[in-house]
């Protein structure tokens, strides 16, 4: 699968602010899934009532993680360990909070060393599956999540499981964006308000 510059960059947009629900892998298959609430908006009308989206990984080389004990600038935050299998009540537990900082895909070259020893969590499932990563988060007051997938393709999914083209939904992100520096009623009720 081949993500431009352009592509990444779009993602990105599309996902900022967006709610991580669940995350979830299958050794056996190597497929992951991701679920998020997204801030999205139609060519037309209000934002939809149900904004889940699922992103399913396919050919996941690798995942890592690193829940610490504290604050993500807190080097010294003890580092609790747990097993894949745990990965969805992990993120769970964390009561769906948003991710942001408009870079998610490729972008673990940056963000994996810092924390490449104190990991909770690193699994080898193939050696390929290393074309693309993916970088999520979720912080609170007294811990922090750290999470990354190594992986060849990915497919975006609505509520009802229907294949939803790249192009329409980062377009989706960039129209509620748009709107909302625009002071669109419609971006309202989300907890954020335009700088001007």
């Amino acid at each position: 699968m081949d993500l431009s510059s352009e592509d990444r960059a779009a993602l990105g947009v599309a996902l900022e602010e967006a709610t991580l629900l669940g995350v979830e892998v299958d050794r056996g298959t190597r497929r992951a899934a991701t679920t998020f609430a997204v801030l999205s908006l139609p060519m037309q009308g209000p934002q939809p009532e149900d904004r889940r989206v699922q992103f399913v990984f396919e050919s996941i080389g690798r995942v890592a993680a690193s829940l610490r004990l504290g604050h993500w600038d807190d080097d010294k935050a003890a580092v609790q360990p747990f097993l894949l299998e745990e990965l969805l009540p992990t993120v769970q537990s964390f009561g769906g909070l948003p991710i942001y900082g408009w870079e998610f895909f490729d972008v673990a070259d940056r963000t994996f060393p810092p924390l490449a020893h104190r990991l909770s969590l690193d699994v080898l499932l193939g050696f390929d599956g290393e074309a693309h990563s993916l970088f999520l988060f979720q912080g609170a007051p007294d811990r922090h999540l750290d999470l990354w997938f190594w992986f060849e393709r990915f497919t975006i999914r609505d509520p009802v499981g229907r294949a939803i083209p790249l192009a329409d939904f980062t377009a989706g992100g960039r129209r509620w964006w748009d709107a909302f520096h625009q002071h669109d009623p419609r971006t309202q009720g989300h907890g954020m308000f335009p700088l001007s």
